[in-house]
């Protein structure tokens, strides 16, 4: 019976999500508290998990099991059509996969990873070259064995953004470069203010761990299931049913940890928002890295910097830093808003961030289609920076070594970035359609609203459809940049000198 295969399926699909856990908690591990003389073992343990999980997922059962179910499915429920028709899509480009190019192709990233921490720390972008042009050949190998047929590129993004293609990406982010790159001019004339210095001084980390533990408990992340850590590239990890958050201090910042705290929150409250029932199904699983960066963007910026958040959240940090006693909310949001060209992605405004994105989505589509070297890579990053952002990195520390994706194999996963936030403002925009101003209960701290109606029309969806279809059924309009540059805009009237 139908049934009964797709039962075995779920109970196979399950089996591997465990396994995949275990592999996310060695990855976790390797970020945060691992030894640096462990790499060379960690990263052969993560190569063997990562072949075990391979053969599972390919092994000629599984395939027969997954083949039968698409065959005919006649029988099975809209939700099981969707983890039928989604399991076998990502199966069928693992099984053109062999286990031994599986094993070698992640000793190589993490291998790559420890070099990068290294080669970062050093200045020294010659010590990571050789492993970048390793994974650049490795991963156009991968991209032809799933699909000699297409872009090498395409087939690389969609294991990132299922449903995106160059063809749509491209013309999207010339849309928000034409655009911003003019907007961003006028930060640098005078008639816009940086409007830094507010919520800078002297903030004890052991206290910012505490405050920022409460703004994310207060948002809605739930910490019987989670935990809150510190990693030197903050990030997100789900180990079964926990969800792990890193985040980065800076004494001397309160807004450093806050922002990358309510940004990995948001990833969080996504993770925790997924259908618990169908934990380890498509159904329970996130629509993609698009959507997921959708959900941290909108609760960092959003709604984090807007004048409504920082009514709620001054007396909290009144209390937490006694410094802040006179800061005034609109002196707060000038000065979580402040807009100027920086060198570090991670670090980048609003304003500027998304030409971040756009740099490296033509550096690396340019390195797989073989129009650009290794070797010639940090010239070419210091030429986009000047550019866009009318900077240049003195050293590649602050250029092309500053992001651990490209040595982590990630080619094709920036894009999402810059789709998140184009998705965060069309969804803020159809928030407010369906509930009404949300202003009133996030400046009382009722965050509720706004993440009910997300876990309604998101997080419970799974990966019922891909992330243009899913924002065109909640949203109802295909995704552009309008929305995203409009509340740009308003950015920088609200920064303009007054």
């Amino acid at each position: 019976m139908p049934n009964d295969r797709y039962d075995r399926l779920i109970a196979a699909l399950r089996q591997q999500a465990d396994l995949a856990g275990a592999l996310r908690l060695l990855e976790w591990d390797q970020e945060t508290f691992m030894p640096a003389g462990a790499l060379a073992s960690r990263a052969r343990q993560i190569g063997t998990l990562s072949a075990l999980l391979h053969e599972q997922q390919t092994a000629p059962a599984f395939l027969e099991l997954v083949d039968g179910l698409a065959a005919d499915t006649a029988a099975l429920s809209p939700s099981a059509l969707v983890d039928v028709c989604e399991t076998k899509w990502r199966l069928d480009r693992k099984r053109r996969l062999d286990t031994a190019l599986v094993r070698e192709r992640s000793e190589l990233h993490a291998q790559a990873r420890g070099v990068w921490i290294d080669a970062r720390r050093d200045d020294d972008f010659g010590a990571l070259a050789p492993f970048l042009e390793r994974i650049v050949q490795t991963e156009r190998r991968v991209a032809r064995l799933i699909d000699a047929d297409r872009d090498p590129y395409d087939v690389l993004l969609e294991a990132y953004e299922p449903g995106a293609t160059t063809a749509t990406v491209a013309p999207l982010f010339q849309r928000l470069r034409d655009t911003l790159v003019p907007l961003v001019a006028q930060l640098g004339d005078g008639r816009v203010s940086a409007a830094r210095g507010t919520l800078c001084g002297s903030f004890p980390i052991d206290t910012q761990r505490a405050f920022n533990r409460a703004v994310a408990a207060q948002v809605g992340f739930d910490f019987s299931r989670g935990r809150l850590d510190e990693a030197a590239h903050p990030f997100t990890t789900t180990i079964g049913n926990d969800v792990w958050l890193t985040t980065r201090y800076d004494p001397a910042d309160l807004r450093y940890a806050l922002y990358s705290t309510l940004h990995e929150t948001g990833h969080g409250l996504y993770e925790q928002g997924l259908d618990p029932a169908a934990r380890g199904t498509p159904m329970g699983t996130s629509c993609s890295l698009g959507i997921h960066e959708s959900q941290s963007r909108l609760w960092e910026n959003q709604v984090g910097r807007s004048a409504a958040f920082w009514r709620w959240l001054l007396p909290l940090a009144r209390r937490a830093f006694p410094q802040l006693a006179a800061t005034s909310v609109d002196a707060a949001v000038r000065a979580v808003n402040g807009a100027r060209p920086s060198l570090i992605r991670t670090e980048a405004d609003e304003i500027t961030y998304n030409l971040h994105i756009i740099l490296r989505f033509e550096l690396e589509t340019a390195l797989i289609d073989g129009s650009l070297t290794v070797s010639a890579l940090p010239a070419v990053w210091n030429e986009k920076m000047r550019e866009y952002l009318g900077i240049t990195p003195e050293t590649d520390r602050e250029g092309v070594l500053q992001d651990v994706h490209w040595a982590s194999g990630a080619i094709g996963y920036f894009p999402t970035y810059a789709l998140g936030n184009v998705y965060a403002a069309h969804l803020l925009i159809a928030a407010e359609a369906a509930l009404g101003a949300i202003d009133v209960p996030i400046a009382a701290g009722e965050f509720a609203v706004l993440l009910d109606w997300l876990r309604t029309h998101i997080h419970r969806v799974g990966q019922t459809y891909r992330a243009p279809a899913l924002m065109q059924a909640v949203t109802g309009h295909a995704p552009t940049a309008e929305p995203l540059l409009a509340h740009l805009q308003r950015k920088i009237e609200l920064l303009k000198d007054r």
